[in-house]
């Protein structure tokens, strides 16, 4: 879906100094980048999080507390602004108050997938819009697979949360080995369809597992951001009261709350990463034991 051209984009080439020096250790590094936001988002440390667009509750869940991991360690999340894994992993950057760069498939000025309009013009607020591809261009076939070269090569570590044998996220992590780049993988159960690519990732490359979203941080050589223990305010406070009074899911916690979903989604991430919350194998989530 076409917008009219952005007033703040702009065309870098290699030869400019404020071209991603990262870019130009692919094979074949853009000719022309479009970018719109802030330059210095795309610095490192930086982890591409990459997966399917037809993700789960859970593949989001657990890419958007990467994210947040990333993000209150001072590194920028790298994706690719699809539906699904990418989404969730540039929002929890975004409500951490991260860094984070998405890379289009299409031209600057394009809006793809349409539902994430608003989204794109946040990034391009707070973060960085980048793409090869020039403005009016709606992209195509293999415009996507192209892309993913770029988010491999801006990230110190590639993982992939959630990717099916056909998903267009092992194309990622084939670029990041090809670069020599860290490769990570977030297992999953035998029988999960939508994570079977990243199951062959493992035994196949074998890939670094992620087991927890500080084991991201600790292949950057990065310690967790300090916990904040019980001390909880705002929004976490009310997350933390519904919680203790019995509600057992997102939805619920946004209801009791009157929080938004995607609010009660960061903070439950947040409280999972430092350790005050769990989730079940069905996704419900309760005061990890002893803490409550």
């Amino acid at each position: 879906m076409p917008s009219s051209s952005p007033d703040d984009a702009r065309c870098l080439a290699p030869e400019q100094r404020d071209y991603p020096g990262r870019l130009r250790e692919l094979a074949s590094p853009p000719s022309q980048l479009w970018v719109r936001g802030t330059l210095v988002t795309a610095e490192p440390p930086a982890v591409a999080i990459v997966g399917t667009r037809r993700s789960t509750p859970y593949g989001e869940r657990v890419a958007r507390a990467i994210a947040v991991a990333c993000a209150r360690a001072g590194v920028c999340v790298v994706s690719g602004l699809a539906r699904g894994i990418d989404g969730a992993a540039h929002v929890g950057a975004l409500d951490a108050d991260g860094r984070t760069v998405a890379v289009l498939g299409t031209g600057i000025d394009q809006y793809y997938p349409r539902q994430h309009r608003a989204l794109q013009e946040r990034i391009a607020r707070d973060g960085l819009i980048m793409s090869e591809f020039g403005p009016g261009d709606a992209g195509h076939g293999g415009a996507f697979p192209l892309r993913n070269r770029l988010i491999a090569a801006l990230a110190d570590v590639t993982v992939v949360v959630e990717a099916p044998e056909s998903s267009g996220a092992l194309n990622t992590a084939r670029y990041a080995r090809e670069l020599g780049r860290t490769l990570a993988v977030v297992p999953h159960n035998i029988d999960s369809v939508s994570g079977r690519g990243c199951n062959r990732l493992l035994r196949s490359e074998h890939a670094e597992p992620i087991l927890a979203p500080d084991d991201v941080l600790a292949l950057l050589n990065l310690a967790a951001t300090p916990s904040v223990g019980l001390t909880l305010d705002g929004d976490a406070a009310l997350c933390w009261h519904a919680l203790t009074r019995g509600a057992g899911d997102a939805m619920t916690i946004a209801r009791d709350t009157g929080l938004s979903l995607r609010q009660v989604s960061v903070v439950l991430a947040m409280l999972e990463i430092d350790g005050l919350v769990c989730f079940d194998a069905a996704g419900q989530v309760r005061p990890s034991p002893g803490v409550a």
